[in-house]
C-alpha cells in the first residue's frame, strides 16, 4: 500500500494554531509546522515505513498514517480520492484561488429556515444590519428620474415578479415549461469566429461559451410523464433521463419543504470546461456563475408571464444533484442553481410586500 501528500492542501495560522485544509475533500485539520516540512518529503509515492520514517516521531504508527488519510493530509494510492485528485489537476485550469472558492462552497450541511431566522435575531443584538439601500435624501444636487411607466407592458411583468413559497397541486402546461426554458437557454441564432461557429441565446454569455445545460424535474406537467428529462437548448426538446422514482425535491436543495410541492423543477448545471477552453483568466470562474442570474431571471419572467412562481435556490445537494442529472465530469460539470415552478396558492403572498 502506497501513499503520498495530497495536492489540493491549504494552511492557514488562526493565531494559535496552523490550521491545514484539503479543499477537494472538504477536510480541516489542525497540525504542527512540521507537518509541512514533513510532506514536502512525500511528494511521491511511498510505503507506509517510509510515511513513518518521514515522520520521524517516535510514536509514528500505522494508526496515525490512517489518521492523515482520514484528514486528507495523504492519499492512498487507487483510492476514490486519488482519482478525483488526479482528475483535478488534469482538468482544472483556473488556479488555487478558484479551485478553492468552488469546491468548498459545495455540499455544505442546510440551514433551516428557523435557525437562520434566529442568527440573525441574535445578530443583530450586538451588530447593526447594514444599509439595504443608498438613499440620497437631503442631497439637492440629485437629478431625479421621472416615475416608470404603469402602462409599460415590460415593467408591469417585471413587478408581477414575486417569489410564493405556497403553491397549489394543480399541473401546470407543458408549453409553459418550454416557454420558461426557450427564455432562458433557446438558442435563437449563432455567429462565428476564428474557433467556430457560436450559439447565441437571450441571456449573455462570456464569449458565447453557453455553459449551462438544463434539467427539468417533472412532477406535474400536463403531457409529460413524472421524472427527470435534459433540455436541448438547440433542439428545444427534452430527453428523457429516468423516472425521479424516490426522489424528494427538498433533499436536493438544503431541506427546504416548499420544494416539495412544486411541479417542477429546472437545476441549471454548468460545464465549466466549455468556459475554460477560452479562458485561462480564473475570474472567468465568476463569469460562469453570474450567467445562472441571467438565464434564471429570464425563467423567472417566463413563469411570470404565464401566472406562475418560479422559486430559486442556491442551497444544493450537489452531489446528489449531479448524480440525478448523470453529469459526466466530477471536476467540470456541476449543479449551480435552481428553481421550483408552480401555481401559486390564491392567498400566496411575499412575507410583508408593500409596492411603493
Amino acid at each position: 500500500m502506497a501513499f503520498r501528500a495530497a495536492r489540493t492542501l491549504v494552511f492557514t495560522n488562526d493565531g494559535a494554531d496552523l490550521i491545514g485544509f484539503n479543499y477537494l475533500q472538504k477536510t480541516t485539520f489542525s497540525c504542527a509546522p512540521h507537518l509541512i516540512d514533513v510532506l514536502s518529503r512525500l511528494s511521491e509515492w511511498a510505503d507506509a515505513e517510509a510515511v513513518k520514517s518521514a515522520i520521524d516521531d517516535d510514536d509514528a504508527s500505522d494508526a496515525l498514517v490512517e489518521q492523515l488519510v482520514a484528514c486528507g493530509v495523504l492519499l492512498r494510492q487507487g483510492s476514490p480520492e486519488e482519482a478525483r485528485e488526479t482528475a483535478y489537476v488534469r482538468d482544472w485550469e483556473w488556479a488555487l484561488p478558484a479551485a478553492l472558492l468552488h469546491f468548498s462552497v459545495q455540499d455544505n450541511p442546510p440551514v433551516s429556515v428557523a435557525e437562520l431566522e434566529r442568527l440573525q435575531v441574535e445578530k443583530a443584538r450586538t451588530v447593526p444590519q447594514p444599509e439595504l439601500v443608498r438613499r440620497h435624501e437631503g442631497r439637492d444636487d440629485a437629478i431625479a428620474f421621472a416615475p416608470q411607466s404603469e402602462e409599460s407592458e415590460l415593467f408591469a411583468l417585471m413587478a408581477r415578479r414575486r417569489t410564493h413559497r405556497e403553491v397549489t397541486t394543480a399541473p401546470i402546461a407543458a408549453g409553459a415549461v418550454a416557454d420558461c426554458l426557450y427564455a432562458g437557454l433557446g438558442v435563437v441564432g449563432h455567429t462565428r469566429n476564428e474557433a467556430g461557429v457560436l450559439p447565441l441565446t437571450m441571456t449573455p454569455s462570456g464569449g458565447a461559451r453557453n455553459p449551462y445545460e438544463a434539467y427539468v424535474l417533472a412532477r406535474r406537467v400536463e403531457g409529460l410523464a413524472p421524472g427527470l428529462y435534459h433540455y436541448s437548448a438547440a433542439d428545444r426538446s427534452l430527453l428523457p433521463l429516468s423516472s425521479g422514482a424516490g426522489v424528494r425535491p427538498s433533499a436536493l436543495v438544503g431541506d427546504q419543504p416548499w420544494m416539495d410541492d412544486m411541479a417542477c423543477l429546472i437545476f441549471l448545471c454548468a460545464s465549466f470546461g466549455r468556459t475554460m477552453w477560452k479562458y485561462s483568466d480564473p475570474n472567468a470562474y465568476r463569469v460562469v456563475l453570474i450567467e445562472a442570474g441571467h438565464i434564471g431571471q429570464n425563467i423567472m419572467l417566463a413563469a411570470t408571464h404565464h401566472g406562475l412562481t418560479a422559486c430559486p435556490t442556491a442551497a444544493l445537494a450537489h452531489r446528489a444533484i449531479a448524480e440525478l442529472c448523470q453529469l459526466d465530469d466530477p471536476v467540470l460539470d456541476a449543479p449551480v442553481y435552481v428553481l421550483g415552478l408552480g401555481v401559486p396558492a390564491p392567498d400566496a403572498t411575499s412575507t410583508g410586500f408593500e409596492r411603493i
